[in-house]
């Protein structure tokens, strides 16, 4: 994200096809790179959203951290869905609403679950 000055106030690594970021300009949320789908074989330690602070790393969430089964993902065709929407609200929180409609906040900065807040400021 570059500054009036012409330089990068952050990067992060890689490419990324699946990306949220916060209000702030601050916070990206990077999504599971294959989006709202997972292979047939995946595990709950698969890494689905990586919370990145001005560049750095503060957390990983894997699916186990959000199921506690597998068996709880909703089949597709070729894949198992883990998330029906995923967004900010207008409390600047990411929102991911699981395959069985419960709805999941995450505070950008930290990556910390918390209480869904109202889309109010």
């Amino acid at each position: 994200m570059p500054h009036a000055s012409g330089q990068d106030a952050w990067l992060i690594p890689g490419w990324h096809r699946w990306l949220f970021l916060s209000d702030d300009g601050e916070s990206v949320v990077v999504g599971y790179e294959g989006m709202n789908l997972v292979p047939v074989d995946v595990t709950l330690s698969e890494p689905v959203l990586l919370f990145y602070n001005r560049g750095r790393l503060v957390r990983t969430v894997t699916l186990g951290q959000l199921y506690r089964r597998t068996s709880q993902l909703r089949r597709t065709v070729s894949h198992f869905a883990w998330v029906s929407t995923i967004g900010f609200n207008r409390s600047n929180q990411l929102v991911v609403e699981l395959v069985n409609g419960e709805k999941v906040a995450f505070a950008p900065r930290t990556g910390a679950r918390e209480p869904v807040r109202p889309d109010g400021r």
